[in-house]
């Protein structure tokens, strides 16, 4: 993450909203306004109040509602409070972080809507509007006065040409800062010197017009961002920090990507988080889609969850760490199940004609390297099979990851899991006909949400036991939501279609609009020590090693 200060103050606004609404950002493109030549981003968010009131959001409040979701809530948003001075390398202040702690709960629970634009070789232009009562306008005026001038060290001055707000002038882009109010919106605007984008707002609020965007729809959340023109645009506010480790790598991956248009909403039909939307990048994606090559004969038909993808060999063969692996040419397939029960009967398969080769070097790899990767190697480690040709967990007699090279239909597949399994029944394709039939499908993810949920923590949880990294502690308002939702989560079933050269489309029904494996990603996010930075398995110190 950056240390540009404009661009963590923006997180640290929007955080709380895409995270803890409890469920995805999700994508649409049906009534979607198109960005202008010169929008950077563009969100719209209707609030938790407005969804408390919404039929189609009963199930996702059901979840929402639950204890555990608010322990969690309340941690995120203290975390949340605490975060913009160790990111902007400032020294804590905890009176103004307990000013700056209501208003992200206004964030929550109050429709507001930001909007970044950039003309042609100029200054980009912030603005931010929430509808608050008059009580929570004025909490705002003084508080968010009070939290920037600790962050900046300059002390907003009333705005002489109104009966409401104040400005700051800093020494840096953006270097004007203000905040006004009109109608029941109150508005945050940054901007170099002048805010013509705020000026514009103002003069649709007062015509009795709103201040969101013509055609903007009943969405619970919605945006339109583009991420090249977002990095680029943010990088050239603060220039002393784009060598920082820990931002280049960001930017670079998102330029690399020539992802120029993203589109994405959120809405529900009362018991699903229904999700759709569309992606626009610079160039042709994929090559010609093969058709599909799934190993029927590896895969019980008992499942839990049933993932393909296929078009992915030229984005794998842009990835250094594929190339650094030095195995051959990457598949354009990947097929992944899992069956019900224990999380390590989860399993993947790659159609790969020198699949015998490609395990052979990659166990090499392993080999050679388990000793820098894997801490627990008095318990167990990897050693090459003396029945098949590949790798073997030895030493661990309630789980056994595996990675071998087979031939299913006169295919070669790499084949691995975190168990040997019986297969009682081979896959039958027949109910997938009607999916596998789509000229343009590139992926297609069916689960049972609830059970990999709870897999995937084990999974997890397994994982950074062998890694030696930090257990998510199980008393933790994370670990404690993500026991406490599987037994309201229904499938989950997500598209990803090629409907242009350079275009994607996606769908989702869901329970919380999360896959199981996102939401333990999530809960990982959250429960960081430095959250919003980085993920707790990471940032928190390791466990004793027994």
């Amino acid at each position: 993450m950056s240390t540009m200060h404009t661009r963590r103050i923006r997180f640290i606004l929007f955080a709380a909203v895409l995270s803890l609404a409890g469920f995805r950002a999700t994508l649409s493109a049906d009534g979607a306004p198109p960005a202008s030549a010169q929008t950077v981003a563009r969100i719209h968010w209707l609030g938790m109040k407005h969804l408390a009131g919404d039929t189609n959001a009963a199930h996702l409040m059901a979840i929402w509602n639950l204890p555990e979701s608010g322990k969690l809530e309340r941690q995120t948003l203290d975390k949340l409070s605490l975060a913009p001075w160790p990111l902007l390398h400032r020294n804590p202040d905890t009176n103004a972080a307990a000013l700056l702690r209501p208003l992200l709960d206004d964030l929550v629970e109050n429709e507001s809507c930001l909007e970044i634009d950039q003309t042609s070789n100029q200054p980009d232009e912030l603005v931010f509007a929430i509808r608050l009562d008059d009580q929570r306008a004025a909490l705002w005026q003084t508080n968010l006065a009070r939290v920037l001038e600790s962050l900046t060290g300059i002390h907003p001055v009333p705005a002489p040409e109104r009966h409401y707000g104040w400005s700051l002038k800093k020494h840096h882009d953006p270097d004007f800062l203000e905040l006004t109010r009109a109608g029941q919106w109150t508005i945050f605007g940054a901007a170099q010197e002048h805010n013509a984008l705020l000026g514009d707002l103002l003069a649709r609020i007062r015509q009795g017009q709103s201040p969101l965007p013509a055609g903007t729809t009943d969405n619970w959340l919605e945006a339109d961002l583009n991420p090249v023109r977002l990095v680029s645009c943010l990088a050239t506010l603060n220039p002393a920090s784009a060598g920082e480790g820990d931002s280049t790598p960001w930017r670079g991956e998102v330029e690399r990507s020539r992802l120029n248009h993203f589109h994405l909403a959120v809405k529900g039909d009362g018991t699903n988080v229904l999700t759709s939307g569309q992606a626009d990048f610079a160039g042709p994606l994929l090559s010609d889609l093969e058709p599909w090559n799934i190993p029927t004969n590896l895969i019980d038909e008992s499942l839990c969850s049933f993932t393909i993808a296929r078009g992915i060999k030229p984005w794998l063969e842009s990835l250094p760490a594929w190339n650094n692996l030095q195995i051959g040419p990457p598949p354009d397939q990947i097929c992944f199940w899992a069956m019900p029960g224990p999380g390590m009967m989860s399993y993947f398969a790659a159609p790969l004609p020198d699949a015998s080769n490609a395990v052979d070097r990659l166990a090499g790899l392993v080999l050679q390297n388990q000793h820098r990767w894997v801490v627990t190697n008095d318990l167990a480690k990897f050693g090459r099979s003396t029945t098949f040709n590949g790798l073997e967990w030895k030493g661990l007699p309630y789980m056994a990851p595996f990675l071998k090279s087979v031939s299913d239909n006169h295919q070669n597949f790499v084949f691995g899991g975190g168990i040997p399994g019986t297969i009682t029944g081979p896959l039958s394709l027949e109910p997938l006909q009607a999916t596998l039939s789509l000229t343009n499908l590139v992926y297609r993810d069916w689960e049972m949400t609830g059970s990999r949920t709870e897999q995937w923590l084990y999974i997890s949880q397994f994982a950074r036991f062998v890694f030696h990294r930090a257990q998510l502690p199980v008393d933790s308002p994370a670990a404690l939501w993500l026991k406490a939702i599987p037994h309201k989560l229904g499938d989950s079933v997500t598209d990803i279609s090629r409907t242009g050269p350079d275009q994607l489309t996606f769908t989702r029904q869901s329970s919380i609009g999360f896959t199981g494996f996102e939401l333990n990603l999530l809960a990982d996010w959250l429960q960081s020590p430095q959250f919003p930075r980085g993920l707790h398995t990471f940032r928190a110190p390791p466990d004793p090693l027994p």
